[in-house]
């Protein structure tokens, strides 16, 4: 089946459980002959959220299409899973927390899933959250951290500074707002 789930081209395989051994050994030789191989689940985590790829951190029982930047998917004219709920005025307008990017002002900054939105200067309470990180990692790609989150009218804060703070970990970063997906955004790696 071709599908991706990093954002690379990409096949899901389904064979029977007897066969998975061998053809998993075919597979890595035949990538490491090409300068390529196996990569496992923080790989993949990593190329999904360089590509704004979304996994169960963004998908939940609060989040409609629009809220993740999907909007355009709910057919317009037939019904949809989805649909009903989306337009329901409670999950509409203004004030809603939406899907997006994150990075460190300092390239050598860390952002923490978990860590709340403040404004810069605000006091991290509950009555200034803006928003929260769902996923972050380290790109080795790009060089720095990056993360996804969810941000009170996110899309119209592109560009906007905010803190991540995670007192937990006591980390407080600056970061900025940053357009999905981080990497390839033509899509030529996935089309390759």
């Amino acid at each position: 089946f071709r599908i991706s789930f990093s954002g690379e081209h990409g096949y899901e395989i389904a064979v029977p459980a007897g066969h998975g051994a061998a053809l998993y050994e075919r597979l890595v030789s035949g990538a490491l002959a090409r300068g390529g191989g196996a990569y496992g689940l923080e790989a993949l985590n990593v190329l999904r959220i360089e590509k704004g790829l979304l996994t169960h951190a963004e998908l939940h029982g609060r989040t409609t299409a629009e809220d993740l930047g999907l909007g355009r998917m709910i057919a317009r004219a037939k019904d949809c899973i989805g649909k009903v709920s989306a337009a329901r005025p409670a999950l509409t307008g203004a004030g809603r927390e939406q899907l997006v990017g994150l990075a460190p002002l300092d390239p050598s900054g860390r952002l923490l899933a978990g860590a709340h939105l403040v404004a810069p200067g605000a006091d991290p309470v509950a009555e200034n959250d803006l928003g929260y990180v769902t996923s972050a990692c380290h790109s080795p790609t790009l060089g720095q951290d990056i993360a996804l989150g969810f941000l009170r009218d996110g899309r119209a804060r592109r560009g906007a500074v905010l803190r991540a703070v995670c007192r937990l970990r006591d980390r407080d970063t600056a970061c900025r707002v940053v357009p999905l997906p981080f990497f390839d955004p033509e899509g030529g790696r996935l089309r390759g």
